[in-house]
């Protein structure tokens, strides 16, 4: 089954501290707080609810930082994303965001798209 048609619940929706940073600095009620806070909102429903990156086409960006082989993409909008990854906590799989790209160019670049 893939994994746009499975629905599961992680234990809990956390972020780096670099995302946390962000998020606090962002005005209340605003546009990207809102396309955020629903993007949290729906991996807390799903968190198969992003496109998974193959193994292969993961930048080592994420590989060598993270030391993760599971990446995930979600689009907050037309141009901005986000990417997590899934993590066993002990209690079950926990959904980590990683990165928040403001527009497609910073994606592209991260992801090695011309």
């Amino acid at each position: 089954m893939s994994d746009t048609l499975r629905k599961k619940k992680p234990s809990s929706v956390n972020s780096t501290p670099q995302v946390k940073d962000f998020i606090s600095k962002l005005e209340k009620g605003s546009y990207l707080d809102r396309i955020i806070t629903n993007a949290k909102e729906t991996l807390e429903e799903n968190m198969f609810a992003g496109k998974n990156i193959e193994k292969k086409k993961i930048p080592k960006y994420y590989i060598e930082k993270y030391d993760l082989y599971v990446l995930y993409v979600m689009n907050l909008d037309a141009s901005r994303r986000l990417t997590y990854t899934l993590v066993s906590d002990g209690v079950g799989v926990s959904v980590n965001i990683l990165e928040i790209f403001l527009d497609h160019k910073e994606y592209e670049k991260r992801f090695g798209y011309r």
